[in-house]
């Protein structure tokens, strides 16, 4: 049941209509276009919410944030900061908090334009604010950047999805702690000096808390390219010992918003173009009361002389009491099936399911059974083993066979027994996602691959999902090279999944992979070229994919393609072309000819007797630039393409 919250709603909760697992939706920014202000750096868009009153409970608290171009203008250009920050609590004379509560860092988006249809979206986890989202709230935008403001911009809409009942655990206090953008790499002000240990003493009535670290790197100094890119190492403490040391990195080259202008799939530090930056969550329990504790932050030594970077800090100790839950498993999220934004790298599937769960019980969860089906019905279950502590999270990847496309377009997952005890809140088991249907590709596809400069990177498979095997391998690539690899005969109508990978060993003059078959940032590579053909219909991958591609299909023939429309076919690629081109073509009939000519009808190319299927490679690169028709005919027809060489 999903509740828009208005004063009817606020009547409804008070007079008890809404029950656990309800979710009621706060509306926030609608429709709100945002640009930078060069004169400052920032501009803020501050708008008011009305949340739910502390009489109605929440489990779970968690925004919903898209990003459009704006009306009539290109999407923002540059990978800017934008935070999602808590200003006046409780009406305008309320107090002003000015806490960061999420940071986003923009795509680099002058691809896109008002009118063609892009937008993305993510959702991110609030609950740990809870305590501050109550009755009126300020929740201020800030984009910020130096880009001009005359042709770019976006259209962002930011809601807050609020589930209730009882609480994971009760949210008691706030304190902030470390907060704001730090040199990194300089002598005369050491990053050390922003990062004291911080002592606090616990509320009378604390169990348990978790210190949440946002922190993220930017610029690039003089030796390392700190503190954008270069990871770096950081050691976080609890009353003096050690909790977690990791690299401040994150790996963006399978980002789900892709492909993008500019460096969007350069690693760095905990952030990229076109993502949320996901916290680092530490959770501490069994705390005593009124206790006094020491967090502390240390960033690896690092010495730079000029251009210094920074890392931009916003810290938080949440307390709450001890957790109300024994045994509560949450399903967080169904990748695959899905239509949500953030995973459309892993969309649309036709087996293997994919789903991510999360222990909010203070027992350790270490089994749990999985049914999944069309509504209304199970039709397979699965078992789930592990060990995961209050908090965590793990993806499951579901291995049943199972094809749910035969006139069913949702399926249901279920999570039931953890630790095989009964859920103490089971209104957070259950999702109903749409199904939609992966393509249908002929029984025997042909891998069409033109390997650019680094073909050392580059390897792919086949699987048959029905039995998680491999049953085609395509390694030991040679660079500059087209390969036209048919796979084996499949099964029809069964489920098949392609994963072409760019993360081998990239060639020793220009060490950079996961970068796809074509970058604008690595013209050392070169293009290639990756393609499925089929009498299904044909799949073109764009080169710049970035670190791989994940593509399931199925074997057979779609509704209404008969075996002429299969066996004749021109394609002709790249398009727009940059001189060299390929034709790739299949015709019935004898005495095969092609043809290319100009727009003024002068005959460029021409070649007789060929074969009635092959693929030709041509260069234009002598001829002017413009439109040219491709014409391939033989004594049964003709079939004629057009190409713009650029």
């Amino acid at each position: 049941m999903r509740l828009i919250y208005t004063l009817l709603l606020s009547v409804a909760v008070s007079l008890g209509f809404a029950a656990d697992g309800d979710t009621i939706i706060v509306k926030c920014h609608e429709d709100v276009v945002i640009q930078t202000d060069p004169s400052k750096g920032f501009t803020d868009y501050p708008a008011w919410a009305e949340f739910p009153d502390v009489n109605t409970d929440y489990y779970k608290v968690y925004a919903y944030l898209t990003f459009e171009c704006a009306p009539g203008l290109r999407c923002g250009e540059w990978d800017y900061l934008n935070y999602i920050r808590l200003g006046r609590v409780g009406g305008v004379n309320g107090q002003d908090y000015n806490w960061e509560l999420a940071r986003y860092i923009t795509p680099y988006g002058f691809y896109w334009e008002d009118g063609d249809g892009w937008k993305h979206g993510w959702y991110m986890d609030f609950t740990d604010y809870a305590t501050l989202l109550r009755d009126s709230v300020e929740i201020v935008y800030r984009h910020t950047g130096y880009e001009a403001r005359n042709d770019r911009g976006w259209k962002i809409n930011l809601s807050f999805h609020i589930v209730e009942g009882k609480p994971v655990r009760e949210p008691l206090n706030i304190t902030r702690l470390w907060n704001g953008s730090f040199q990194y790499g300089n002598a005369n002000a050491p990053i050390e000096d922003n990062l004291q240990e911080q002592t606090v003493t616990l509320g009378a009535n604390t169990e348990s808390a978790t210190l949440k670290i946002i922190q993220t790197g930017h610029g690039a100094d003089n030796t390392q390219n700190c503190a954008e890119f270069c990871p770096k190492e950081r050691t976080v403490r609890w009353d003096g010992t050690v909790v977690e040391k990791r690299d401040i990195w994150r790996d963006c080259g399978y980002n789900s918003l892709y492909p993008q202008a500019g460096t969007w799939l350069y690693d760095r530090t905990d952030w990229c173009p076109g993502a949320p930056v996901v916290p680092s969550d530490y959770h501490f329990f069994n705390l005593t009361g009124g206790s006094t504790h020491t967090m502390d932050i240390d960033m690896e030594a690092h010495s730079a002389t000029s251009g210094f970077g920074r890392y931009v800090f916003s810290t938080y100790l949440i307390e709450y009491g001890a957790p109300n839950y024994q045994h509560d498993v949450e399903l967080l999220s169904v990748i695959a099936p899905s239509e949500e934004y953030q995973h459309l790298r892993y969309n649309p599937i036709c087996d293997n399911p994919i789903i991510v769960i999360k222990n909010n019980g203070a027992q350790n969860l270490t089994s749990l059974d999985i049914d999944f089906g069309p509504p209304g019905s199970t039709t397979r279950s699965e078992s789930w083993s592990g060990d995961l502590a209050f908090g965590e999270i793990d993806t499951v990847y579901l291995t049943t066979p199972i094809w749910w496309g035969g006139g069913a377009d949702a399926l249901t997952f279920a999570l039931r027994n953890p630790n095989g005890q009964t859920d103490e809140f089971d209104h957070n088991n259950r999702k109903t996602v749409p199904v939609n249907a992966p393509p249908m590709l002929g029984e025997q596809p042909i891998i069409f691959l033109v390997t650019n400069k680094a073909a050392s990177e580059n390897y792919y498979y086949v699987r048959d999902l029905s039995n998680d095997s491999i049953i085609h391998v395509g390694d030991n690539l040679q660079n500059s090279t087209l390969y036209r690899d048919t796979m084996p005969k499949l099964r029809l109508g069964g489920c098949y999944q392609f994963e072409f990978y760019d993360d081998g060993p990239p060639p020793a003059s220009f060490p950079l992979n996961e970068d796809g078959l074509g970058w604008w940032a690595n013209s050392n590579d070169g293009s290639g070229i990756l393609r499925i053909l089929s009498g299904g219909g044909n799949v073109n991958f764009g080169v710049d994919f970035g670190e791989k591609i994940i593509y399931q299909f199925r074997a057979g023939w779609p509704l209404g393609v008969d075996d002429h429309q299969q066996d004749q076919r021109v394609e002709v690629y790249p398009n727009p072309t940059q001189g060299h081109l390929y034709i790739d073509y299949a015709l019935q009939g004898d005495n095969i000819q092609l043809e290319v000519m100009n727009l003024n009808g002068q005959l460029v190319v021409q070649q007789h007797g060929l074969a009635q299927q092959d693929v030709l490679s041509l260069d234009l690169s002598d001829h002017a630039k413009g439109m040219y028709v491709v014409r391939l005919q033989s004594d049964r027809g003709a079939i004629v393409k057009k190409v713009l060489y650029q």
